[in-house]
């Protein structure tokens, strides 16, 4: 295991300026949280897609959980098909917040029993610890989310509805009824509830997965970790890949990838997954900073 500093603080005041990207760049395929692919995601994305072509994975939706696509590896099914379709041959390079930590872990697994080489395995604080919160940091944080503008108090009551619903096994029957209460048109209620109960399924689908047995892969991962209490550094990672880097990082589970958090953990995703680039794959990139380092004045 490796330990990195948060942000560099010093050390780049000396260093050669960041180098502007003009060819097109490598692959990056991004695996969401169990809420999917939001907004908060979407500004990760934009503001990295001078060093990477992003490409958002979709996980089966309510329906398809409902119909039996129910688990982490129907997920990672999922997101085997994107990928070979979208990059049939050489290097992938993955990216798993939360959930999409799991899931992508199933995937790497997948492509390596393929013949297909992990070049990248970024985890944005995925912990295999399976830790769950007390009631008392679940009202807090609950609280905290709703003062910031987070999330709304309609939209709190839609996930407790769907928690309960889901603990008793009645979540095909609450979809039918939202299905009948829209008919065919779009209600804003129903929608959330939706969502909700989507997410909620997700959830416990991962903690099922948890549970699994899980192989070692021969190859490194790094982890984005958020400070947590009580926790070791890699979060159980280091059964399953034969090195992790941990590399901490800002805010908390919830909000690492949202302002004002998001620009210092960029920063961080940036300089990890560059470090993967060759100049076969990325041969602009080279030329560029081989122009900036001729062209910056060097330190005394």
């Amino acid at each position: 295991m490796k330990l990195r500093p948060l942000i560099d603080t010093g050390e780049d005041l000396a260093s050669p300026p960041s180098c502007n990207v003009a060819a097109a760049p490598p692959v990056l395929f991004l695996l969401p949280g169990s809420l999917g692919y939001g907004a908060s995601l979407a500004a990760l994305t934009a503001s990295i897609r001078e060093i990477a072509h992003v490409v958002p994975i979709r996980y089966p939706d309510l329906g398809k959980i409902l119909q039996g696509q129910d688990s982490v590896c129907d997920m990672a099914a999922a997101a085997v098909e994107q990928i070979n379709r979208i990059q049939p041959q050489g290097h992938i390079r993955l990216l798993g917040h939360s959930l999409g930590g799991a899931v992508a872990f199933e995937v790497a697994t997948r492509m390596f029993a393929a013949g297909r080489s992990v070049k990248f395995f970024g985890i944005l604080d995925t912990s295999l610890m399976g830790e769950r919160s007390s009631a008392w940091e679940t009202l807090t944080r609950t609280i905290r989310r709703i003062r910031n503008n987070r999330v709304t108090a309609p939209r709190m009551v839609c996930r407790a509805l769907a928690k309960a619903t889901v603990a008793i096994g009645h979540e095909a029957k609450l979809a039918r009824m939202l299905d009948l209460r829209a008919k065919g048109q779009f209600d804003l209620t129903s929608f959330r509830l939706k969502q909700e109960l989507q997410e909620v399924l997700r959830a416990k689908a991962y903690f099922r997965w948890l549970a699994e047995p899980k192989s070692m892969l021969p190859f490194s991962a790094v982890l984005f970790r958020c400070q947590r209490k009580m926790m070791p550094q890699t979060l159980g990672w280091d059964r399953a890949f034969a090195q992790i880097d941990v590399v901490p990082s800002a805010g908390t589970h919830t909000d690492l990838v949202m302002p004002p958090y998001l620009a210092m953990n960029l920063h961080l995703v940036q300089k990890a997954l560059s470090q993967t680039y060759s100049p076969a794959e990325f041969p602009q990139r080279e030329a560029d900073c081989s122009r900036d380092l001729a062209s910056s004045p060097q330190p005394n």
